[in-house]
Parts: structure tokens; sequence; C-alpha cells
């Protein structure tokens, strides 16, 4: 049963209209452009440029006047990761290219830019992992859009304490290991600035920090656990680091002025 569950979760989240490869649409930057304009974003109270961002698959709201995601909000099942490992959808070309929400701005000169300007690598940093979305095709697509899922992160934080805690939500479903639980609530976003990148008319705000809070039940002792962690945005982010990232609860929402998993649920 548990394998025709993931192969019904497998097909539908393709969302292609035919299996066959004459059938299927062309999967191009055409196919992209359509799939963004399905989910239009709208005003968001959250801050005086913010807009609030749904999909099937995550939801987000972003300050589109700093180009960075302020919160977003995604359920990571066990079902998930192994619809991903299934698929394998291969981390490049159109699954892997990044685009702009309808209506926002392309970045990517932008960050070409920056990267000429800045001494370290400066990455286009997922709130929400593709690798956690890449259960289904259209999920990898939109978990790569600029302002909503992404901001400039360092490198070393990139491949360091943020990608710490992406492994570890995949852990905790049982990756390379036994499942601590079925599904993994995920709070993400990014705060302050430490530097804004111009380029005529378009200026993007490097966060100071990313956040993320992790909520799940623990499948032996049927408790809630809540993880948090302030991730500083700087290079030298190890992924050695992530302990020492640990904040408290009451910390985190402190910092941000808002409480996230009221915010997005």
């Amino acid at each position: 049963m548990a394998k025709i569950r993931i192969l019904f979760i497998i097909l539908g989240g393709f969302l292609l209209p035919e299996l066959t490869a004459a059938q299927a649409p062309a999967l191009d930057v055409t196919y992209v452009r359509a799939l963004q304009q399905k989910y239009p974003s709208v005003s968001s109270p959250l801050c005086a440029a913010c807009k609030l961002w749904e999909n099937p698959y995550f939801k987000s709201i972003a300050d589109t006047a700093a180009h960075r995601p302020v919160v977003t909000y995604y359920v990571y099942t066990r079902e998930h990761r192994l619809a991903q490992e299934a698929l394998n959808i291969p981390r490049t070309g159109i699954p892997a290219a990044w685009s702009s929400g309808y209506g926002q701005p392309d970045e990517t000169m932008i960050y070409r830019a920056a990267n000429i300007e800045s001494t370290d690598m400066i990455a286009k940093g997922h709130c929400q992992a593709w690798i956690l979305l890449a259960w289904c095709l259209d999920a990898a697509i939109l978990s790569d859009t600029y302002t909503f899922n992404a901001g400039m992160e360092f490198q070393g934080q990139n491949i360091g304490t943020e990608l710490a805690t992406e492994e570890l939500c995949r852990k905790l479903t049982g990756f390379k290991g036994l499942a601590v639980t079925d599904s993994v609530q995920i709070w993400c976003g990014t705060s302050g600035a430490q530097h804004v990148y111009s380029q005529g008319a378009l200026a993007v705000t490097m966060p100071e920090a990313y956040y993320k809070i992790i909520c799940y039940k623990d499948l032996s002792t049927h408790q809630p656990v809540r993880l948090c962690y302030w991730l500083p945005n700087q290079p030298t982010e190890s992924r050695a680091k992530l302990p020492q990232r640990i904040v408290d609860f009451s910390v985190l929402v402190k910092k941000l002025g808002f409480d996230p998993t009221i915010v997005l649920h």
C-alpha cells in the first residue's frame, strides 16, 4: 500500500496532463512563466511592501521592496522524501533555474553584479529548500523563485548552517536512519539588513540573518518538539556551528517582532 501511495504522489505531483513525452508540454521558460502566473501575490499587512504568495506547496510573505522573504511556511512529510528519492529530479536545467514571481523583477543580473562587488560568494539562498520540495516537478520549479523564497546569502552559510537544517528535516523523516517523525512543519525567513546591492532601479537587501523553526511530533514519545535557529548571514557559518545557533522561541519572536507560526500556518 505504501508503494502505491508514493506512486500516486509522484504521478499527481508532476501536474502534467499526460504521461508521455509527446503529449506533455515543453519544459521551458514558457512553462515556468505560465506556472508562475497561476499564483499571483496579494498585499500583506506584515510590512508596507509585503506581499503574500500562496501556491499548492508552500506559502511566503516577502518584502518586495527589499526583495527578501520575511516568513515562509511548508509542511515536509516522509511521503515527500520518499517521492523525491524515487523521482530523482536533476538539479539542472528548468527544475533548477531561478525565475521571478508573477509581477516581480528578474534578479539574475543583480546577483551577478553583487558577486563582482563582494569578496565572498553570494548565493541565492533558499528559505524552503529545493531538495525538500523536489518530490514534485512544479514544487521544485516554484522553490526557485526570487524574493519569495530566496535572499542574498553568503555561500558559506548556504552550505553551512542552512544546509545543516535542511539535512536535519530529512533525517527526522527517516533519511539514512530511523524516522523520528512522519511530518515536519518548517517556518523560515530572513531578518535585518547588512548591505544593499543596487543596479539601475532595482535594489536588493542582503539580510543580517536567516531564521528557522522546525516543529514535529516525536513518534516514540508522542510529544511535540520545537527547534528554533537564528542563523547569522556570514561566510564563516559552517555546519558544525548549527548547535550554537539554537535559540529560545521567545528570543526569536522578540528579534523578529512577530510570531511566524501565527502569521503563516
